[in-house]
């Protein structure tokens, strides 16, 4: 049995691997770039020569709003269509918790659908709030015999205030899932790019919406 501290290690060392690569500047490509938006994708091989993805997107919504509607894991689903579940199995203490999500079937349906168990730890890199972690085993943790289990390295989300407007702020996701099962590497390279512009587009209607309720 892992124990809470035992998790909350795990949590605090993936966050801190995440943001050093989130941050690096050496060895990323570009793998899809919208020139309308300035949303990019790159990517690069991780530790184990597996390709890794980050994705940057300029988000017309106060960081604030962001950072809460990413941190309220329960209620991600209502906004985030890239899954169709998330919920919290335990929290491990103000800033860690263990999470189950199943992600919707990705890159248009290429890519069926994968669950995953995630610890992971919010926090602040100065003036950046990061949410990141990785899988973890966990005993009672649901599992399906229809959907394949995933496993994500350390992974982050950031969101970054802009200095030049209150209601502006930059997002950065940096994801690295083995999705496990079949999987050709030439479906992934298309897959995982369009998987992380589809999670934008949903920011972006989130905060379209919040800007409607006259959120800000």
């Amino acid at each position: 049995m892992t124990t809470d501290a035992e998790y909350i290690k795990v949590a605090e060392e993936a966050w801190e691997e995440s943001v050093e690569i989130a941050k690096s500047v050496d060895g990323w490509k570009e793998e899809k770039k919208d020139k309308k938006t300035g949303d990019v994708v790159e990517s690069r091989k991780n530790s184990k020569g597996r390709k890794i993805y980050r994705c940057k997107a300029k988000i017309d919504m106060p960081p604030k709003l962001l950072i809460d509607a990413m941190g309220d894991t329960d209620h991600v689903t209502e906004w985030n269509k890239t899954l169709t579940e998330a919920r919290v199995l335990k929290t491990l203490s103000d800033n860690c918790a263990i999470s189950y999500q199943v992600t919707s079937d990705g890159g248009g349906g290429m890519v069926s659908a994968r669950d995953f168990v995630y610890v992971s730890k919010k926090g602040y890199e100065g003036e950046i709030f990061v949410m990141g972690g990785k899988s973890v085993e966990m005993k009672d943790a649901p599992s399906s015999s229809k959907i394949v289990r995933a496993v994500n390295g350390p992974g982050c989300q950031m969101v970054t205030p802009s200095a030049e407007d209150k209601n502006i702020c930059e997002f950065l996701w940096l994801m690295d899932c083995d999705y496990k099962g079949w999987m050709p590497q030439s479906v992934l390279d298309i897959a995982m790019p369009i998987a992380q512009t589809q999670f934008i587009d949903c920011v972006r209607k989130l905060a379209e919406k919040l800007k409607e309720e006259g959120k800000f």
